[in-house]
């Protein structure tokens, strides 16, 4: 009787026989079915766990996976791993013992971008209080994957882009910074981590052509943080500070900030003699992949770009190549229209991780990213060159510990707040 049960399980897990559907429960646990046949107790159950691939994305096709069942009563964890092709979906089958399982899966798709380029893509799905009964009978669970965005847990939680003013009154914008926290509840890294600037302004629409916006942000400046992988943990509810220029602001303006002991600072290696940046030797670099200007990078301190980080998936050299993006609109001034066409880089939408749109009232005119990044924005100060904005930081709310993401600046971000380093 071994042999043959042994036999009806290998052949529904190879031929898809007998199919009947997982149920999702709210109980505690499972009946373990035993049915008593000569002796012999049946207290397994074979379950075969399908993905459907995501709904956004076009060809896609799944490089790997990894489904874990966790049973809820004993806390044992069972994997799948070999997921093959079957039409649209995957599957792969499991012998468990039978009880209410907690499923998560986790993988990589690739899909096509564009006619040129093929992206990779992290997705994930989970569903808990799966109920898999005893017996020889295939139960399936399906699970419809997403490409996997913001919630990894790195989010920008303060960006200080207006500067200060000197005590004559001048405009002081080289204490500009970042702060980038970990809002998840593990350790989490750093490194190949990109923070871009848009190449699009908020203040100004125009129809580019082509419309990648759905897809993917425009950028003019990609920096990287370093690292092989490992090298630069975030503990959870951690920050740090990415200095524009890391050092004492104070010696040269007393109404400054000592960001000497950032954590990280913008580098450039200057093409014009007469603009150069500084280095600090005790703070470490973020890689420059491209920055449009000859000199060195600054934020916008009216607050007309916007920011992201992003975790790409490719190196430089094949980024540089092969996400380039020349676009095309109409410029109108008055009664005279004039073509005018433009060279930027493009981080597609799945390797963002957090989005932040700045503008203000006066003058805005659009967010320059997916709604699905970022849905709204948050400013400093109401109107072009409003002279009350120095000073002042745009820092994200936090609520039960928690800093706030809903993937909609307007509602998670403290707009003309006071720069926490400045405090």
């Amino acid at each position: 009787m071994r042999k043959n049960l042994f036999f009806m399980y290998f052949m529904a897990a190879v031929l898809g026989l007998s199919f009947t559907a997982c149920s999702d429960d709210d109980g505690n646990g499972g009946d373990d079915g035993g049915n008593d046949d000569g002796g012999i107790t049946n207290t397994t159950a074979l379950c075969a766990i399908v993905l459907d691939m995501p709904l956004n994305v076009e060809n896609p096709t799944l490089t790997s996976a990894t489904a874990t069942l966790t049973n809820v009563s004993t806390n044992m964890q069972y994997t799948l791993t070999n997921f093959r092709a079957t039409g649209t979906q995957y599957s792969d089958t499991i012998t468990v013992p039978s009880g209410v399982y907690n499923v998560a899966v986790e993988g990589e798709i690739s899909y096509s971008f564009d006619d040129n380029n093929i992206i990779t893509a992290t997705v994930k799905n989970s569903s808990d209080n799966v109920t898999l009964t005893a017996g020889t009978e295939v139960q399936s669970k399906t699970l419809a994957l997403n490409t996997y965005k913001a919630q990894e847990g790195l989010v920008i939680t303060e960006i200080f882009f207006t500067g200060t003013l000197t005590p004559e009154g001048k405009q002081y914008s080289d204490d500009q910074y970042f702060k980038i926290g970990n809002n998840s509840d593990e350790t989490l890294y750093l490194d190949g981590v990109a923070i871009v600037e848009s190449d699009f302004m908020t203040v100004s629409k125009y129809d580019y052509t082509p419309d990648i916006m759905d897809k993917a942000m425009t950028v003019d400046a990609v920096y990287c943080f370093p690292g092989s992988g490992t090298d630069y943990p975030i503990e959870p509810g951690a920050e740090v500070v990415v200095a524009l220029n890391a050092k004492n602001h104070k010696e040269l303006n007393s109404n400054s900030i000592d960001l000497s002991t950032a954590d990280f600072e913008f580098y450039d290696e200057s093409e014009n003699p007469s603009f150069t940046d500084d280095d600090n030797p005790n703070v470490t670099n973020l890689v420059n992949w491209y920055d449009y200007s000859a000199s060195y990078f600054g934020l916008h301190n009216r607050g007309f770009k916007s920011y992201a980080i992003a975790r790409p998936t490719v190196d430089v050299e094949t980024f540089m190549t092969d996400y380039h993006y020349t676009y095309t609109y109409v410029f109108t001034y008055g009664e005279y229209s004039f073509d005018m066409d433009g060279d930027a880089f493009m981080i597609p939408n799945d390797w963002i991780l957090d989005a932040v749109n700045l503008s203000v009232e006066s003058d805005f005119q659009w967010i320059v990213t997916s709604a699905s990044l970022d849905a709204g924005w948050t400013h400093c100060g109401s109107v072009d060159h409003d002279q009350s904005r120095y000073n002042k930081a745009v820092v994200r709310k936090q609520e039960n510990g928690k800093w706030v993401d809903t993937n909609n600046s307007t509602n998670d971000f403290e707009g003309d707040a006071t720069p926490t380093l400045l405090q």
